[in-house]
């Protein structure tokens, strides 16, 4: 690009895919530029740094060649974008080290997070509903149990109060 190095042409097949990552390594900004409009159709934002242009342009390829995100993946940024948790959140707040602390009738139970699960009584376990399931011998959802999760509140019930009807 710029007479420097190799422009690219598009589309990229897969097999030239790697070169036309590497070309955007070596590409100067107004190169970058140049590429965002021919393949996004509009010129850049204004202020975008030169390793973000790269990031997005390379992205962007890779989504044309081996084809975009999943559908939950869209449906999770756009929920995360809205304010709410992704499916994900759970897990990406939690790092190896953490513990985690529960209280069920009486005892006190103590988890370790570890890589790709979790630790407790020196038993590994995969997920925290399996945990969960393991000390209160019923189904729950992990991480409301251990307190992760916020709780939405139901639309038709006015805060602080039951949706259970009252006996008759």
């Amino acid at each position: 690009m710029n007479g420097a190095t190799t422009p690219l042409v598009l589309p990229v097949a897969a097999k030239d895919l790697p070169a036309a990552l590497a070309t955007l390594e070596s590409a100067d900004r107004a190169d970058l530029l140049d590429l965002w409009g021919n393949l996004i159709g509009s010129p850049a934002p204004k202020n975008l740094s030169v390793p973000f242009l790269r990031r997005a342009l390379a992205f962007e390829l890779q989504c044309r060649v081996h084809g975009g995100p999943k559908s939950r993946t869209l449906e999770d940024l756009g929920r995360v974008a809205s304010g709410g948790l992704s499916h994900a959140s759970v897990g990406a707040r939690l790092r190896p080290g953490a513990k985690l602390v529960r209280e069920w009738q009486g005892r006190t139970w103590t988890v370790e997070v570890i890589e790709g699960g979790f630790l407790m009584g020196g038993e590994r376990y995969a997920s925290l509903s399996a945990l969960a399931r393991k000390i209160t011998g019923a189904r729950w959802s992990g991480p409301r149990f251990f307190g992760l999760a916020e709780e939405a509140p139901a639309d038709d019930a006015p805060a602080g109060t039951s949706r259970r009807r009252k006996a008759a």
